[in-house]
C-alpha cells in the first residue's frame, strides 16, 4: 500500500514537471519574438506611406526611353529579282544622263523657214508694157548643223555652218485684151532662185522659264535664250523676166517680146537677231531677223527685145547696176541639241 502510493505521488510530479517546462518554453518564445520586434528596422505602415511621395518623385525624373522600332523583315532577293533590280538601276542611270541639260554645251541642227525681198534691175519700155527695177519676193528654206559651248553665268556662245535656197517659185500671170476677154494675149513669167552657204557665230543668254499647259494643269519648264549673231558667206542668185504680147499668133497681128536674165555671184556679211524657246527634251523653235549685205562680186546678164515693127535686139548691158541695198531676210525654225 505505501509503495502504491509512492508511485502515485511520482506520477503526479512527474506530469506537473514536464507542464512546467512546457510553461517556460513558451514564456521563452514569447519574450523572444516581442525582443525581435522591438529591435527591428522595418518602417512602420504610416512610415511607408509618407515615404511614397518622395519615391514617386525620384521615378518622375527618369527620362523615357523610347520604343525601339522593329526592322521589317525583308526576305533575300533571288538571283532573278537581283539582276532584274540591277538593270532597272542601269537603266534609270542611262536616262539620267541623257535628260537635257541646257547649262552644259551641245551639238545641235537646224532647219527653218525664210523670206526676203531680192532687187533685179530690169529695164524696158514697150508700146505695150514697160519693166524697171523690181524687188522680188522670194521663199525657202535653211538647214544648218553646229556646236555651242556653255561659258558661265547663263552666257553660251555657238558656232554653226549652214546652206539655204529660196526661190519664187515659177511664177506666171497671163493677161487678156479687155475687148477680148476670153483670149489670152499676153504672158509675163518670173523666175528666179538664191542660194548659198553661211558661217555663222552667236552669243547668247539663257534662263528658265515656267509655261502652264492650256489644256491641263500642269506646267513645264522652258528656256528662253535670245541672242544675237554675225556672219559671212557665199552666194548665188538667178533671175530672169519673160514678156510676150501677140495679138494673133498666126500672123497679121501686134507683136512684142522681151527676156532677160541675170546671173550673180554674191558675198555676204550679216548680223542679227532672235531668241531660241528650249524644251526639256532639247527641241527648240527660233525666230530671228538678219540683215544681209551682199556684194555682187560678178554680174552677167543677156537677153533680148522685140517691139513691134521692130527687128529683135539685144539688151543693153553697159549700164547694168551691180549694186545692192541691204537685204532683210526673216526666218522662224526649229532644231534639236544633242
Amino acid at each position: 500500500m505505501n509503495k502504491l502510493i509512492i508511485l502515485v505521488c511520482l506520477t503526479m510530479s512527474f506530469s506537473l514537471f514536464s507542464q512546467d517546462d512546457t510553461a517556460i518554453e513558451e514564456v521563452s518564445v514569447d519574450q523572444e519574438l516581442s525582443e525581435l520586434d522591438t529591435n527591428s528596422t522595418e518602417p512602420t505602415k504610416s512610415e511607408f506611406v509618407a515615404e511614397k511621395p518622395e519615391e514617386v518623385e525620384q521615378t518622375a525624373d527618369v527620362p523615357e526611353v523610347a520604343p525601339v522600332p522593329k526592322e521589317e523583315f525583308i526576305p533575300p532577293a533571288t538571283p532573278e529579282a537581283a539582276e532584274k533590280m540591277a538593270i532597272q538601276n542601269i537603266e534609270t542611270e542611262v536616262e539620267e544622263k541623257k535628260k537635257f541639260n541646257p547649262y552644259k554645251s551641245h551639238w545641235f541642227s537646224t532647219f527653218g523657214f525664210e523670206a526676203m525681198e531680192y532687187a533685179v534691175p530690169y529695164s524696158f519700155v514697150g508700146e505695150k508694157e514697160k519693166f524697171s527695177e523690181e524687188k522680188r519676193s522670194m521663199y525657202g528654206g535653211r538647214l544648218g548643223l553646229g556646236g555651242e559651248l556653255y561659258l558661265g553665268a547663263g552666257f553660251m556662245t555657238s558656232t554653226r555652218v549652214e546652206g539655204f535656197y529660196m526661190g519664187t517659185l515659177f511664177e506666171k500671170a497671163k493677161t487678156a485684151d479687155p475687148n477680148l476677154p476670153e483670149e489670152d494675149i499676153a504672158t509675163t513669167k518670173n523666175t528666179g532662185q538664191i542660194y548659198g552657204a553661211d558661217i555663222v557665230q552667236t552669243l547668247s543668254f539663257i534662263w528658265d522659264i515656267k509655261v502652264k499647259n492650256p489644256f491641263m494643269d500642269t506646267y513645264s519648264r522652258l528656256t528662253l535664250e535670245p541672242f544675237v549673231e554675225a556672219g559671212i558667206g557665199k552666194a548665188w542668185a538667178y533671175n530672169q523676166k519673160e514678156f510676150d504680147y501677140d495679138t494673133n499668133p498666126s500672123g497679121g497681128g501686134d507683136k512684142e517680146e522681151y527676156d532677160q536674165s541675170f546671173s550673180d555671184e554674191l558675198t555676204n556679211a550679216k548680223v542679227g537677231a532672235g531668241f531660241n524657246l528650249t524644251s526639256s527634251e532639247g527641241f527648240f523653235l527660233y525666230l530671228k531677223a538678219t540683215q544681209n549685205r551682199y556684194d555682187i562680186t560678178n554680174r552677167r546678164t543677156k537677153g533680148y527685145f522685140y517691139r513691134n515693127g521692130d527687128s529683135p535686139a539685144d539688151v543693153d548691158q553697159s549700164n547694168v547696176s551691180t549694186k545692192i541695198d541691204p537685204v532683210m531676210i526673216y526666218s522662224l525654225g526649229g532644231g534639236y541639241k544633242f
